[in-house]
């Protein structure tokens, strides 16, 4: 598949992804909107239960209070009187836009004081309809009873709010009205009088300002117009609509990990697809570097079979030497891939003894040191470690070092400067090998400990190699619990460090 076609896949669901997860936050947002409306009414239903049981409460009050008053006097000019009990309240016969009564308060015939109150326009109204009906009219008048019920309802409906309602049994009151309409939450509630006063409040009625509170007006049948209000919130609605996205985040959870899953198998194609690159690469390299040695020995042997060809001691030697060399070389080629073979497999066992880094790196150095020279080149050493005794395998870590050496070597300039040197840190040795070569890019650092991955030189073919050498490194240095770093400017040279700890 096409890099253009995973990408386009890549694009599509990720917007698919993207809009499942909007779908299901608009989902539970409706929810918890009809939550929160379910909710309004449900407190709604039970306040006006609680203003309905606070009414009937005044009600039972005024037909006892009217059963036992004074028989009412007749009406004066201009308005209508009614007496009961220490009241006198006088009604307007034709009531304005704003109608208005007056009560006086008397006490063995002696008016102790006056006020005068808006009337309510729609509990008045239908009290003049009756008033104005002959046969209402009688039946209110005539009747000593009902007109002293009126006349008692009508003065307590200017009494202060707090002789109107048992304020101590109020709050247990909302509670039952609450549970009875399924709401059981924790609520601060507060009843305020006309005169703009807190009559009953809870405990921490104050403390939440910021939540948003209901109210209902308190006695809204009165004759006399007031403000009384009911108020009350729920410190704990937050989390109780908070509850409607509970499947919500298992949701989110579970689109997240499907997202990471999508991003990871995508990654992977994109890997998979530089691993088939990086393979093809290899293929070709290994099919080049085969087919060097194997023409060469065919051509040698060739030569040694020819008779037309003068054999001599010295060209049978030379010869030999050839096929010798370029048999060695093969063999080693053919070693690295199945040094390769078995770290994937798992199989690689190391020999672990205690050996000296130093004389493992004086033993190989003077082969080096040759082909150093041999390019007018220089060689350094600065084994400047006070401990150097490790427990690892030599064979294994001889290896190491030979790959850091030759690729110093392959990819230096034409007089290379190559540098060797060790010193102890953390409980362990570090080996830094530096070179003058073309150097890496910050792009190949991060790719060059990767199988078969070779630092891209252009054109040029002069640098043979599998892309083996690094990685087969860094496995080493992984199994014996150390580690292997790079640092490098391009046209400026590389070192590489490889630290190995003592395990004593």
């Amino acid at each position: 598949m096409s890099k253009k076609y995973i990408w386009l896949v890549t694009i599509v669901l990720a917007i698919s992804l993207c809009g499942l997860i909007f779908i299901q936050i608009k989902y539970y947002q409706s929810t918890a909107k009809i939550k929160e409306d379910q909710f309004i009414l449900t407190v709604s239903k039970a306040l006006d239960e609680v203003v309905d049981e606070l009414e009937s409460d005044d009600e039972a009050k005024s037909i006892l209070e009217g059963s036992s008053s004074n028989q009412p006097t007749n009406g004066v000019n201009r308005k209508k009187k009614i007496y009961s009990s220490g009241y006198k309240i006088d009604l307007p016969l034709n009531p304005g836009q704003h109608p208005t009564a007056e009560v006086s308060y008397y006490q063995e015939n002696k008016i102790l004081y006056k006020k005068e109150t808006e009337l309510n326009s729609k509990s008045f109204n239908e009290l003049i309809k009756k008033m104005q009906d002959p046969q209402s009219l009688y039946s209110i008048m005539g009747n000593q009873f009902q007109t002293s019920r009126m006349a008692t309802h009508m003065a307590r409906s200017n009494m202060p709010l707090k002789e109107r309602i048992d304020l101590n049994s109020i709050q247990k009151l909302i509670k039952e009205k609450l549970k009875n309409n399924g709401i059981k939450l924790d609520f601060e509630f507060a009843v305020k009088s006309d005169n703009n006063l807190f009559v009953k409040k809870s405990k921490d009625y104050f403390n939440y300002n910021h939540l948003e509170k209901y109210s209902k007006q308190l006695f809204p049948n009165d004759l006399f117009k007031n403000s009384h209000y009911l108020y009350i919130f729920f410190p704990g609605l937050h989390k109780y609509i908070l509850r409607s996205y509970t499947m919500l985040f298992p949701s989110l959870i579970l689109s997240m990990i499907l997202i990471l899953c999508c991003a990871f198998t995508i990654f992977i194609i994109f890997r998979q697809k530089r691993l088939s690159k990086i393979k093809n690469d290899f293929i070709n390299n290994m099919t080049h570097e085969f087919k060097t040695p194997i023409s060469t020995i065919s051509l040698a042997s060739q030569m040694l079979r020819d008779s037309s060809v003068t054999t001599t001691a010295t060209s049978i030697n030379n010869m030999a030497k050839i096929i010798n060399d370029e048999s060695r070389r093969l063999s080693y080629q053919v070693e690295k891939v199945l040094q390769m073979a078995i770290f994937n497999e798992g199989r690689l066992k190391l020999k672990l003894k205690a050996v000296n880094v130093h004389k493992i790196i004086e033993n190989l150095m003077p082969n080096f040191t040759i082909r150093v020279e041999d390019r007018k080149g220089n060689t350094y050493q600065h084994l400047d470690a006070r401990e150097d005794l490790v427990m690892l395998d030599e064979v294994h870590i001889g290896n190491l070092i030979s790959n850091l050496l030759d690729n110093a070597i392959k990819y230096s300039k034409d007089a290379p400067e190559i540098s060797i040197s060790t010193r102890n840190k953390d409980k362990g040795i570090v080996i830094s090998i530096t070179d003058n070569g073309i150097g890496i890019s910050k792009e190949d650092q991060r790719m060059v400990f990767e199988r078969f991955y070779r630092v891209h030189t252009g054109n040029v073919h002069d640098v043979k190699g599998f892309g083996l050498g690094l990685s087969y490194v860094k496995r080493i240095a992984d199994a014996h619990g150390g580690h292997v770093s790079v640092e490098s400017s391009l046209g400026k040279g590389t070192k590489f460090e490889v630290y190995l700890p003592f395990k004593k």
